[in-house]
């Protein structure tokens, strides 16, 4: 049991060393607004890695897992296969996050956020956010309206990260004495 405990402490502080929570949010030029967060590795302004995404749509959460997917000029579909491109500069943006797959079951999404500044005509430059479950929905040319923000969220305090290794410790010695019992 031991050695599992060791192991569990070791890849939390390897995915922790290697993901970060950031948060994001888009204000609509209407007052309405999308925020989140989600975990990644920064390189350069891009967002590399982007996984535990959570939407929220004018405080109304979207539910279930989401997917991340970009908008590919060629064949005028979404990619989920390249995953989303989230940057600190919004003129680099080409994502959708949504409740279903957008590229092969797209009339089961039911909410969905996409930030895409694209030349493609049949997209092009938009932000969008959508809640059928609560009626909401907001549309914007982020390049000319809009603000775009993506910031690292706050690292946990140490009394957290102590907490955690207490109690991970109290269930290996629970776990200990069962054995021995």
């Amino acid at each position: 049991m031991k050695k599992i405990i060791c192991a569990a402490l070791l890849l939390a502080a390897f995915a922790s060393a290697h993901a970060e929570t950031f948060n994001f949010s888009y204000s609509f030029t209407d007052g309405q607004a999308v925020t989140g967060s989600l975990s990644g590795h920064l390189v350069g302004d891009l967002l590399e890695g982007v996984s535990d995404v959570h939407v929220n749509f004018n405080g109304t959460g979207y539910s279930g897992a989401l997917v991340g997917a970009s908008w590919d000029a060629v064949t005028h579909d979404w990619n989920t296969a390249a995953g989303a491109v989230i940057s600190t500069n919004a003129a680099k943006n080409n994502f959708i996050f949504a409740d279903s797959d957008p590229q092969h079951a797209a009339d089961s999404v039911n909410n969905y956020f996409y930030f895409v500044t694209s030349a493609d005509a049949k997209i092009g430059n938009q932000a969008f956010a959508v809640n059928y479950n609560t009626g909401d929905v907001a549309f914007d040319q982020p390049t000319n309206n809009g603000t775009w923000s993506l910031t690292a969220a706050p690292v946990p305090e140490p009394s957290s990260i102590a907490m955690l290794a207490a109690g991970l410790g109290l269930v290996g010695a629970i776990a200990r004495r069962r054995q021995q019992a």
